[in-house]
């Protein structure tokens, strides 16, 4: 089981062997293919943020062993790790596991609220402890006092703050037996923030698996997918060994999950024991992909007379590769007309932690998202990641994940 004992703040030469060999840097043509696949391109207009301009400042952090100047490292930290570019390079560069080793090696010690945030994620149990304070705060109508007094811009909260919705305090039950003849049975993969925050996705996602037959596990020793932490340039090794041991474990069918930022984390899970990983990730999917597979045939959905629009996730699009199974699956409802979200290929700006680490770069996407939405004439707009739904939600249009519409329709 994780032990937060166990978590450092910053990646020891060792554990830099866990991952994968890389591309050498040198491979990088200067195409200028990822040019207008990044976010940051989108928003400067300017060669020094373009994933090419990066990939040099990469040689000189991994290969070259120089030091970077600040500028090239703002340049750099402003990156999204939206993984568009990987998806237009005739190299094939892995430029995600390139950036997570910079990171590494550039990380400092995080500022105490940034060690705090880290450790409450990673540690489940004090996690669930502060969920009720922060359930008395949204009640208790000091929100608003709070927000006026500027407290929170001064401590560097305001923005993960105006995220908060009421957390779910009761626990999720370990045991949903199936509702209908059982076929087998699954482990649900229930994230850090999500277990708290997106209840509703992991209860529909249940419903639907019950439904067509499949008896639910949700190990509680399972912790945190280590995204966070990696992205971030901090240790999530022991993150990710406890996950796998803890799900290798268990005799099911598959490891599902219900969003893809938090999937494509775990599907790219390296540590020194191959074996271990490799079983791990043979048995992940992504519950929409195994819905779909397992899908009876004599079972039916409710008409729903709506026109909604589907916003692929980043994550999904470039590292899941997955993004036509929530088109499938939503085909599945009588009467739903189904349309992508023009300009899908662009990132949102939230990026995990970005929308909180370069809000204002963060906000200028989030925007242009918006524009789209407002334009797309639909009842609401469907994702498949939390981070994204709950960046791109506000009164105007709803976000929601597909598997809540999908469950609504039983």
């Amino acid at each position: 089981m994780f032990d937060p004992a166990d978590m450092v703040f910053a990646i020891p030469d060792d554990d830099l062997t866990y991952y994968s060999p890389l591309p050498e840097t040198a491979d990088c043509l200067s195409c200028g293919l990822c040019l207008h696949t990044c976010p940051t391109f989108t928003l400067f207009a300017s060669q020094e943020e373009t994933p090419r301009s990066r990939v040099r400042t990469l040689r000189k952090i991994l290969f070259d062993k120089q030091s970077i100047s600040a500028t090239e490292r703002e340049h750099l930290d402003n990156c999204l790790q939206c993984r568009a570019c990987e998806t237009v390079c005739p190299s094939k560069m892995s430029y995600a596991a390139q950036f997570d080793q910079a990171q590494a090696q550039l990380a400092q010690p995080p500022s105490l609220f940034a060690k705090l945030a880290l450790t409450l994620i990673a540690h489940k149990t004090w996690r669930s402890r502060l969920m009720p304070s922060l359930a008395f705060y949204l009640r208790s109508g000091l929100q608003q006092p709070i927000r006026r007094s500027g407290l929170l811009k001064k401590l560097g909260l305001a923005e993960a703050e105006a995220l908060l919705t009421n957390p779910v305090l009761k626990p999720l039950a370990t045991h949903y037996p199936s509702t209908r003849r059982k076929l087998g049975q699954v482990a649900l993969f229930t994230g850090c923030i999500t277990e708290h925050f997106d209840r509703a996705s992991l209860h529909a996602a249940i419903q639907l698996l019950n439904a067509i037959g499949y008896d639910v596990i949700i190990p509680l020793s399972q912790g945190c997918c280590g995204a966070i932490h990696q992205h971030n340039g901090f240790n999530a090794t022991a993150l990710i060994k406890n996950n796998i041991a803890i799900f290798n474990a268990l005799n099911v069918d598959a490891v599902v999950f219900t969003t893809t930022g938090c999937g494509a984390m775990l599907s790219e899970y390296e540590i020194e024991d191959t074996s271990a990983a490799d079983k791990f990730k043979q048995r992940l999917q992504d519950i929409l992909d195994f819905l779909l597979e397992h899908w009876p045939d004599d079972f039916t959905l409710k008409p729903l007379a709506e026109k909604i629009a589907i916003h692929e996730p980043c994550s999904q699009r470039n590292v899941l590769k997955n993004q036509q199974t929530v088109y499938a699956l939503l085909a599945k409802i009588p009467a739903l007309e189904v349309i992508p979200l023009a300009d899908n290929a662009l990132c949102c700006g939230a990026a995990g932690t970005y929308q909180l680490t370069h809000p204002e770069n963060a906000q200028q996407l989030c925007k242009l998202k918006q524009q789209v939405i407002k334009t797309a004439g639909v009842t609401q707009v469907i994702s498949s990641n939390y981070a994204c739904a709950a960046f791109l939600n506000t009164e105007h249009n709803s976000v929601t994940h597909p598997l809540q519409i999908l469950a609504q329709q039983l």
